[in-house]
């Protein structure tokens, strides 16, 4: 079974919602689903703008059907994050067994460098999140983590910056550095993560669902969730205290449960 950035994240939000959007493979309610692809496909042309861009490709056939890129690529050129020197590479992806798990991750950029490597990512949101909120996502987590649990760089070596072409003051971008610190507290994390995973799907062979957050919280998680209709008629089952972990970790490797936001 593949795990992303996006399972994980899922997973810590909401169980029953990767039951729903996984396990069950449940497609979002179609108004819903216009509105995200729509966002989502601006988004994916963008990458695969900047992918080509990197390779020294023509850009232009996908600028002149797609003027509203324009401006994001023009941010690009004329602010672009900082970049270490050496070796580039778009949509590089990494790999990690864990045991009947694989880890996976599909990075925008990385540049590996004499001694150091950097891992870039580009966000189109409309509202850029707070670095404080972007370090503890897991993306920021996994993507570093597997770099360096597969990579001769060791976690010290390595850095992620994401690059953002709407920010309120116009385009801007956070570098996190990552640590053998934090590198050690996510191997804790995934560990106890996935064995609680693999306890779920257990019980879920078994018909058993997996756990709803517990219903004090459902108007801090559940307002918006395209599941709602779906989830709510059934009886709430609380949360197993295994969640608490990501709440009672450390300021520097913390992965908070009120973080809803998920990366592109």
């Amino acid at each position: 079974m593949e795990l992303s950035q996006a399972h994980l994240h899922t997973l810590q939000t909401c169980p029953r919602r990767y039951q729903y959007r996984y396990l069950e493979s449940l497609m979002l309610p179609e108004a819903r689903q216009l509105t995200q692809t729509a966002a989502q496909k601006r988004g994916r042309d963008f990458h695969r703008l900047l992918q080509q861009h990197f390779q020294g490709l023509d850009v232009s056939p996908i600028l002149e059907v797609q003027p509203e890129l324009k401006s994001w690529f023009a941010a690009f050129q004329a602010t672009p994050p900082p970049m270490i020197d050496g070796q580039g590479e778009a949509e590089h992806a990494r790999s990690l067994g864990w045991q009947e798990f694989t880890l996976v991750g599909i990075y925008d950029y990385v540049i590996f460098g004499q001694g150091q490597a950097q891992i870039l990512d580009w966000k189109t949101h409309a509202h850029p999140p707070a670095p404080e909120t972007l370090i503890h996502h897991w993306q920021t987590r996994l993507y570093c983590y597997l770099l360096a649990a597969t990579s001769p760089y060791s976690p010290s070596q390595i850095s992620m910056t994401y690059w953002f072409p709407r920010g309120e003051k116009g385009p801007s971008s956070y570098t996190f550095s990552y640590s053998q610190a934090m590198h050690q507290e996510t191997h804790q994390v995934l560990g106890q993560c996935l064995n609680q995973l693999r306890q779920w799907l257990r019980a879920y062979e078994q018909g058993q669902d997996l756990p709803q957050v517990p219903e004090a919280e459902r108007a801090q998680y559940c307002d918006g969730c395209p599941f709602w209709e779906r989830c709510q008629p059934s009886s709430v089952s609380m949360l197993d205290p295994f969640l608490a972990v990501f709440k009672d970790l450390g300021v520097t490797c913390q992965v908070q449960i009120n973080n809803r936001r998920q990366a592109t």
